[in-house]
């Protein structure tokens, strides 16, 4: 109940942050005590200014809670406050209430507490710099012109306001430092809480990761073993290649992907009218090659040559292993004089490269320029260019003028 009570009256935790819930607590205190001091002013006759003064005073505050609490308006109702009670209420209190002789100081001393905690950044240093100017103005004046403040009608008056004014400051004190490490305890709490729930959540992720990894093992297991398979059973391997779009030897694109892409670009040609030219190169006496050095290392001269053709081929150019030893390239945006310049570097480079036992390894070619024509007519143009190549001194790429 007392729970309930206290969060009806300052607001919740959730609702209202830290310093709103202080100020809260704040507006409620002033009430309280600008009403309480109405009473034991009349009661102590210290006059009706002193009446007057905190009566009013204790309405506006009871307006600025209904601000803050009602409407959630945290800002203005501060600053106001702050101003109030620092410009207003009490340098006129300490004017009718007896100075340094009264209990006005202890309410200074909450005052500067207040603003501290109510105000930030500038508007907090101005303010605080400007009460203590204030205060030292007051105590000029106290000290210069005494009858300038108003003292008590008997010296019991004096003690029973005194006492009252520091039981009320003794009483805000605790109260305004209990409600700050209170709200400082539940924002802890609730930071360590969203801690611990990172922290599951973390070790939760980690879980299911070293799932996925043990699956990624599996799974990387399994393709071996069907890639061992694959090398044994030349069935299966012929329906694997069929669906891969890879040539497992060179690593350039199969035979069946390198067709169905050179279609595409020859329609993707015709509808953006955009050049394009097409290269068929063939490793000359290849077969002589193998008969001699073995498969093994023909393999191994299809690899090389494979490789040398994609470092020198462009990032949007197409390569692909057409036959045993042929390979088609596909270079888009491409004339046949800029094909012809790809592909003769190409040549130089694999007649650049050193093989065992002094071998010279030498390929031909035939380029050609998209015309309007589909992929059969091109590949006859390609072809009977390789031809050409082949029936000359070899070691040449032939080209259409």
């Amino acid at each position: 109940m007392k729970s309930d009570l206290v969060t009806t009256l300052i607001g919740d935790h959730k609702t209202f942050p830290p310093r709103h819930r202080v100020f809260n607590v704040l507006l409620i205190v002033g009430t309280l005590m600008s009403f309480s001091a109405v009473i034991i002013n009349y009661f102590l006759d210290l006059g009706t200014p002193s009446i007057i003064v905190p009566f009013v005073f204790g309405f506006m505050v009871l307006g600025l809670y209904l601000a803050s609490r009602k409407e959630r308006m945290y800002e203005l109702p501060a600053t106001l406050s702050t101003i109030l009670l620092s410009f207003f209420f009490f340098p006129v209190m300490w004017l009718i209430n007896g100075g340094t002789k009264g209990g006005i100081p202890y309410y200074f001393i909450i005052n500067a507490g207040v603003i501290g905690i109510l105000l930030t950044g500038l508007k907090r240093l101005v303010t605080f710099l400007l009460f203590i100017i204030v205060v030292i103005i007051l105590i000029v004046i106290e000290y210069w012109m005494p009858h300038l403040i108003v003292g008590y009608q008997s010296e019991a008056a004096r003690y029973y306001d005194l006492s009252f004014g520091l039981f009320i400051c003794l009483f805000a004190n605790v109260l305004f430092i209990s409600t700050l490490i209170d709200n400082y305890e539940k924002e802890r709490q609730k930071a360590k809480n969203y801690l611990m729930e990172i922290k599951k959540q973390s070790k939760e992720i980690a879980i299911k990761n070293r799932k996925l990894e043990r699956s990624y093992v599996r799974l990387k297991e399994a393709k071996e073993r069907t890639e061992q398979l694959n090398r044994l059973l030349t069935e299966e391997k012929q329906k694997l290649q069929k669906l891969s779009i890879t040539d497992y030897l060179t690593g350039t694109f199969n035979k069946e992907y390198i067709i169905t892409r050179l279609k595409e670009e020859i329609q993707l040609s015709h509808l953006s009218r955009k050049k394009l030219t097409v290269a068929l190169i063939d490793i000359d006496d290849f077969k002589k090659i193998n008969d001699t050095n073995g498969h093994l290392f023909g393999d191994y001269a299809l690899q090389r040559i494979a490789k040398i053709i994609k470092e020198n081929i462009r990032q949007n150019d197409i390569v692909g292993r057409f036959g045993g030893d042929e390979f088609l390239i596909i270079l888009p945006n491409t004339d046949w004089k800029e094909g012809y310049a790809v592909t003769e570097r190409t040549r130089k480079k694999i007649l650049a490269l050193n093989w065992k036992n002094n071998l010279k390894i030498t390929v031909s070619g035939g380029v050609a320029e998209l015309g309007d024509e589909k992929f059969t007519s091109l590949f006859e143009r390609i072809d009977k260019l390789l031809y050409k190549a082949k029936l000359k001194d070899k070691n040449i790429i032939e080209k259409e003028i």
